[in-house]
């Protein structure tokens, strides 16, 4: 019996192992071929959030507070979103620098293990460890969502904990038992709480579909069970209160919490033309950001699900039960309404319809009950299956077809819908086999392994279909180049002082990945203090903050280094640029920063930045760091400007003069580098090698005093007679400034890897110390061992007050939230150990009275 058992699920395990690893081979992709998918969010922010994580687990050394996430930021809610699925353990057995593989090798694990829990569901479900099951784990391990999303590995556990949940409910029902279901429902929760909280509304829908098949709202206990069903996922869901308090408390501060009035209208997100997600090629990676939901489960399960609602075998209660199920799973994605309830309440920002799987493991369980209900023995029934099934497929395509014409004919501006008519002649052509295996099944058994075989050749097919339009990253480069970066970056760091930041403008690393890269996460790559971040975690104030100051943001999950001038990298304690260049790297010293702190005057209290003027804020903040009102930021003379239209856009040359020695900025808020054109007597001044879209600080050069300049822009953009787009940085004045900040910058002794920031300063005058650290409440500040109020100044910075004398200062970080968290999931978790001691309690005195 246990070596039945064993077989049945390392069977459902090793079919899928076999099937992914026959997918990422074909596609020479790590372990079995030197690609490796840096392409999309795994690229370019998963895989340096796992470099982090496997550096603290290997280290020892795990800290919540990052100094490399931007200016740094709580690191509680990347890991609450991202990493907390038990196969991320795994990490400790790879390199930094093969954390690419890892990701791959992680993908095919988790892929594999689908197979494993829904072959439990459905031996639970049916009673029967039949080899058959193993069909409808394929269909679901590589079920359209898989195919479409499998590179956002952190959201493949709850494809794993689904058929648990659903296990749970069942047990719930039919056996009283409360364990399984109590904890599925909190590791889906703890794993990701994004698609957990999914798996929280499935478990209603679930609940009441097993309680219709099972007639329990019709039993004397139905009240019982169902009191029962709603303690314990109430108790499920508070118990995850260590991993949902602080994360709420850190995503406050993102953009995530915006509302949208438009995403609650009861409008319809897809039409016919989402039928040909049923067959495969239905969408592709470049269409990942917009598209129908991916319910692929290939043509014969799809067969089986028509079968059940044809059959005659099958009640009329039981299709009107399943009706139930399939449609609120359905209605969920189609009305936008619903879609953004079961989406957090938040429509996503592309990857759209992430609660598909759901609905994929709805139809295919319904076709494993048409198998059992033996629908394969009628004819009739399995023809018209796979007519209709192939009348929808040719409906999806023909209303993609047509769509665009019809747009077109009314007026509007014509759109273009991606289909491949290959894809359409091959789902058709799958179908048909499928159907006629599925007939032949009935003369011979042996057609079953041929259906396996269409089953996963219609698998890896749909899989492949996605994974053809998008383009893989070098391994051997990445190994190369992370190695070659983290060396120079070492020795950066050795020669830095602590506290100082470092800025990545170009690495070599922008070899290895297939699109182009910016190298917004490279200081959590590498576990350096530096300024930009790509995470969807990012801090709202901080981005505004950095905006105001002049610093590029493409959305509202990015910020750039790109931008800063010299008072910024001072103010933020930039001391070194690395960037790669003619394949060797260079390192710039000549920032000669302060740390990030530094005494400053009182006036910082009273500072406010002003939108959309970014060396205006930079000379204002300056001002009132230093207690004066001097000018070090100078606007230009302007002696005259014309304008000439060059083709579609417009030509402006400014005659100017400089009005002090040092750096020229130019600033005009929004302003598209990426189609302008900007020249400076002549020459052709290069912008970011990143393409800047909106509003950045661009340096000009390095001019003296009334230095008399042409500057030549050529831009779609309406600009003016204005001298505040020129502005010169004073720089003899400036530097006076800097030298003093330096003499009085907190002499930083931690090595800011601990969530403590500790330093030693001699105070000459009673002045507030500023922090270039953003504000959150989860700091704590000390000198001398007495606790002392942070101030939030400057929109998003802290500051603390000294008195005159040597002071020591700490400051401590503890995330917001996480020890409440952990007080209420510990008394939370005791009152389940009471709420099943009081049910067998409970359930024995009934049982001995009766």
């Amino acid at each position: 019996m246990k070596k039945r058992r064993l077989l049945y699920y390392s069977g459902a395990f090793v079919i899928n192992l076999v099937i992914i690893s026959i997918i990422f081979a074909s596609a020479n992709l790590v372990p079995f071929g030197n690609n490796n998918f840096l392409s999309s969010d795994l690229g370019t922010q998963y895989l340096t959030f796992l470099t982090e994580l496997r550096r603290q687990l290997v280290s020892g050394n795990v800290h919540l507070y990052l100094f490399s996430q931007s200016l740094g930021d709580n690191f509680f809610p990347v890991i609450s979103y991202y990493l907390l699925s038990p196969f991320n353990l795994l990490l400790i057995f790879f390199s930094a620098r093969n954390i690419p593989v890892a990701a791959d090798i992680l993908i095919m694990l988790k892929i594999s293990t689908m197979g494993v829990t829904m072959a439990y569901f459905l031996k639970e479900y049916f009673q029967e460890r039949s080899v058959t099951n193993w069909l409808f784990t394929i269909a679901y391990s590589f079920c359209g969502f898989v195919a479409s999303y499998f590179y956002d590995l952190m959201w493949l556990d709850a494809l794993i904990m689904l058929p648990l949940v659903a296990v749970g409910v069942m047990h719930v029902i039919k056996h009283h038992q409360y364990v399984l279901y109590y904890f599925s429902i909190l590791l889906s929760i703890i794993f990701n709480y994004y698609l957990g909280y999914m798996l929280c509304i499935f478990s209603l829908c679930f609940f009441i579909f097993i309680g219709l098949e099972d007639n329990l709202f019709h039993q004397k206990d139905k009240w019982l069970v169902i009191r029962r069903y709603l303690i314990s996922s109430i108790l499920a869901g508070l118990s995850s209160a260590v991993v949902l308090l602080p994360t709420l408390s850190g995503m406050l501060k993102t953009a995530k919490t915006s509302f949208d009035i438009f995403n609650y209208l009861p409008s319809a997100r897809f039409g016919l033309e989402a039928l040909t997600e049923l067959g495969i090629g239905g969408n592709s990676f470049d269409q990942r950001l917009e598209h129908g939901p991916s319910v692929f489960i290939t043509s014969t399960i799809l067969i089986l699900l028509l079968s059940y609602y044809l059959s005659s075998q099958v009640s009329n209660r039981d299709k009107q039960n399943s009706v139930f199920l399939l449609g609120i799973l359905l209605v969920s994605m189609f009305v936008t309404t619903f879609n953004t309830m079961w989406h957090m309440f938040q429509n996503p920002a592309g990857f759209p319809f992430r609660n598909s799987f759901i609905f994929s493991f709805a139809c295919i369980f319904i076709a494993r009950k048409a198998w059992q209900r033996g629908v394969v023995n009628e004819i009739g029934v399995i023809t018209k299956s796979t007519c209709v099934a192939g009348i929808l497929i040719c409906l999806g395509y023909l209303t993609e077809w047509l769509l665009p014409k019809i747009i077109e004919q009314l007026g509007f501006d014509s759109i273009n819908i991606e289909y491949s008519i290959g894809y359409f002649w091959l789902s058709l052509a799958c179908i048909i086999f499928s159907g006629f295996l599925l007939l032949m099944l009935n003369r011979n058994k042996n057609f079953l392994l041929i259906i396996f075989l269409m089953v996963s050749f219609e698998a890896i097919a749909n899989f492949n279909s996605v994974m053809a339009t998008a383009d893989f990253g070098n391994q051997a480069t990445y190994e190369n180049e992370f190695d070659r970066e983290n060396e120079i970056l070492k020795e950066v760091k050795a020669r830095s002082n602590l506290g100082h930041r470092i800025i990545v403008s170009k690495s070599g690393l922008n070899k290895a990945f297939p699109e182009k890269y910016n190298n917004y996460n490279d200081p959590i790559l590498f576990n350096i203090n530096g300024l930009s971040l790509y995470s969807s975690t990012l801090n709202q104030d901080t981005l505004k903050m950095m905006q105001n100051l002049g610093y590029f943001s493409y959305n509202v999950r990015r910020v750039s280094y790109y931008g800063g001038t010299k008072l910024t990298n001072a103010l933020l304690g930039v001391y070194y640029r690395v960037r790669q260049w003619d394949n060797h790297y260079h390192v710039e010293e000549n920032y000669d920063a302060p740390t990030l702190g530094f005494l400053v005057d009182k006036n910082v209290y009273d500072f406010k930045m002003k939108s959309g003027q970014a060396l205006s804020n930079q000379d204002r903040l300056w001002q009132a760091l230093n207690g004066n009102s001097a000018e070090y930021f100078k606007n230009a003379l302007l002696t005259s400007m014309q304008q000439r239209t060059v083709g579609n856009r417009e030509l402006y040359t400014y005659q100017l003069a400089t009005r002090a020695s040092g750096p020229l900025y130019f600033y005009v808020t929004p302003f598209n580098y990426d189609k302008a054109k900007i020249y400076v007597n002549g020459k052709r001044i290069k912008t970011s090698p990143m393409n800047v879209y909106s509003a950045a600080t661009l340096y000009l050069g390095d001019f003296k005093r009334n230095k008399q300049l042409e500057i030549k822009i050529l831009t779609n953009k309406s600009l003016g007679l204005n001298p505040r787009y020129f502005q010169s940085l004073d720089e003899a004045k400036f530097e006076l400034s800097v030298d003093k900040f330096k003499n009085r910058s907190l002499q930083i002794t931690s090595d800011l890897n601990h969530d403590t920031v500790r330093g030693s300063i001699n105070v000459d005058e009673d002045s507030p110390l500023l922090l270039s650290i953003p504000y959150d409440d989860g700091w704590s500040a000390s000198v001398d061992g007495k606790k002392v109020k942070i101030h939030k100044v400057v929109s998003n910075l802290m500051a603390i007050d000294l008195k005159k004398g040597q002071h020591t200062v700490i400051l401590n970080y503890q995330v917001p939230g996480l020890k409440l968290g952990w007080f209420v999931s510990i008394i939370v978790v005791i009152l389940f150990l009471s709420f099943l001691w009081i049910i067998k309690v409970k359930d024995r005195s009934q049982r001995k009275y009766s």
